[in-house]
């Protein structure tokens, strides 16, 4: 686990690092946020700036990489200026970004040959239900299930089941690569490179020195092989060029620096991470299965599989966590694509006027009034995995008033993550003894207390819900000697509020009663698409 950054570091005591600060960089979906942190782990300055998506055609979701590098710098500036430092006390920065968002540019003028095309971009549904129905696919997964009933290796066994989905780099990336025309160009003559936004932004704020991808982003491509670490199979499978990718380092690679042209000095990059890796450390998940779920706008239950990879053939995804050196550290995912992004729905619906109202507004009815909601904005993920999903209400009757269709929008958000949770349960026998949760959604106790319920898990949430800005600057921090090792990081750990499971035996039953209605809904929306 961490314990090996103590060979990598100095240590240094607590608060002996005078006037230094660390900066920490969030690049969320909606939201860009930055906090400077002292050798405390307090806060002493903070902005953020809500991310301009751009929907040009229906399913498409963009960001212009301009716009979003100017709100990136800018939320930078502003975060440094209300903590009322000069540049030159920062001595690290730590970036944290949205896994499989891309975009391509050309290698000789760093031109970007299209917008950012988001995770939750649905623009190759179609390609990819002929690309997933075609021979080559066909014959790919009869081969590793060929090799699996010999084996009984789960790895093949997932070959066999392997689906090209929307949230994958990899099916997006094929449709630029053939929709596209100046991308086509620019393949065709050497002249292209690709990066998720991790890679793309190290490339701007270093001035072009570094083209690289740290491994907890590359391995949320779906192309980048985890058990063999490296561009591997499924690359090779669906004929993605090889040469216009970025080298994969470790999450404390030596980065480089900010270009001073930026800030009018030289700022160390000292880590970079994936959002949700990025969370785990926050949370301070550094032992086998320690569970976290992060409720942002999608929502994401991770488990610490130490350094042991966790294949599945339902739909949890072994990913790297992070490596810190030599030591690697895998993780389990099992992804929910809405979450806070169906309360944001709510508001602009006119059902709430605040996002904050949701918790209270839902709690204030004892039930839904039998109103189901199917959240599947972008499909519907693990363990029910129909992209085709449509969203909709259903049990709508005359007495249905605007606190039901709240309760009913905030239960699905649990009733998903209950199903995530049963498939972990499922797929790794394991002892878990609660579930740390972080994200917006966090703050909402209803959702928190419907989750203990339903889980039978006690959930814990830290004093800040911005874990994801809190991770890498406990990577940075342990990097520029602000701590020595995963010790300092726990003691630094506030958990504000617990919720315990309920004992009401009429509730538990209730709650397993409503999971299975939700779950006949949920049928009715399949493959609306």
């Amino acid at each position: 686990m961490l314990d090996v950054m103590s060979s990598h570091f100095s240590a240094i005591m607590l608060g002996d690092c005078g006037g230094s600060f660390i900066a920490a960089l969030d690049v969320g979906t909606t939201t860009v946020r930055c906090q400077i942190f002292n050798s405390s782990a307090d806060t002493v300055g903070a902005a953020q700036k809500q991310i301009r998506l751009h929907y040009p055609h229906p399913g498409w979701v963009e960001m212009k990489p301009d716009e979003i590098f100017a709100d990136i710098l800018q939320v930078i500036r502003n975060a440094v200026e209300t903590a009322k430092i000069p540049y030159a006390q920062i001595k690290s920065l730590g970036i944290s970004t949205q896994r499989a968002t891309f975009v391509t540019w050309k290698k000789d003028t760093g031109e970007c040959l299209h917008n950012f095309i988001t995770w939750k971009d649905l623009r190759a549904r179609e390609f990819l239900n002929a690309l997933n129905a075609s021979w080559r696919m066909i014959f790919f997964r009869f081969g590793a299930l060929l090799i699996y009933w010999l084996t009984r290796n789960k790895k093949f066994g997932m070959g066999s089941k392997l689906k090209i989905m929307s949230s994958h780099v990899s099916g997006r990336f094929l449709w630029v690569l053939q929709n596209i025309e100046s991308v086509k160009k620019a393949l065709k003559s050497d002249n292209l490179m690709f990066g998720t936004l991790e890679t793309w932004l190290i490339y701007k704020l270093t001035g072009s020195c570094q083209y690289v991808t740290d491994i907890s982003n590359a391995s949320a491509t779906g192309f980048y092989d985890p058990f063999d670490l490296n561009w591997g199979t499924v690359a090779k499978l669906l004929r993605i060029p090889v040469r216009c990718l970025p080298m994969v380092v470790e999450n404390d690679y030596d980065f480089g620096n900010v270009d001073e042209s930026f800030f009018g000095v030289p700022i160390k990059i000292a880590c970079v991470m994936a959002d949700q890796s990025s969370s785990m450390i926050g949370s301070c998940c550094f032992a086998n299965n320690d569970l976290k779920i992060t409720l942002g706008t999608g929502a994401f239950l991770n488990v610490n599989t130490a350094d042991k990879i966790q294949p599945s053939l339902n739909g949890m995804y072994p990913l790297i966590a992070w490596q810190l050196g030599k030591d690697l550290v895998y993780m389990s995912e099992v992804p929910c694509p809405d979450a806070g992004s169906l309360v944001e729905w709510l508001q602009n619906a006119g059902f709430i006027c605040e996002a904050s109202t949701s918790s209270q507004l839902a709690a204030s009815v004892e039930d839904s009034d039998g109103v189901f909601f199917i959240p599947a904005f972008s499909g519907l993920g693990p363990p029910i995995s129909n992209e085709n999903a449509g969203t909709g209400f259903i049990g709508i009757k005359p007495t249905t008033r605007r606190e039901h269709i709240v309760r009913a929008v905030l239960e699905s958000i649990v009733y998903r993550m209950v199903l995530c949770y049963d498939l972990l349960k499922s797929e790794r026998n394991a002892n878990y003894n609660s579930i740390r949760v972080d994200g917006g959604l966090s703050n909402s106790s209803f959702i928190c207390q419907s989750l203990a319920d339903m889980s039978r898990l006690p959930v814990t949430k830290m004093e800040t819900t911005d874990i994801t800005v809190l991770g890498v600057a406990y990577l940075s921090g342990l990097k520029c000697g602000f701590w020595s090792n995963k010790e300092d990081l726990t003691k630094l750990k506030k958990v504000t509020e617990s919720f315990e499971p309920t004992r009401d035996q009429n509730k538990i039953e209730m709650n397993k009663n409503n999971l299975n209605l939700w779950i006949r809904a949920a049928r009715r929306f399949y493959s609306w698409y």
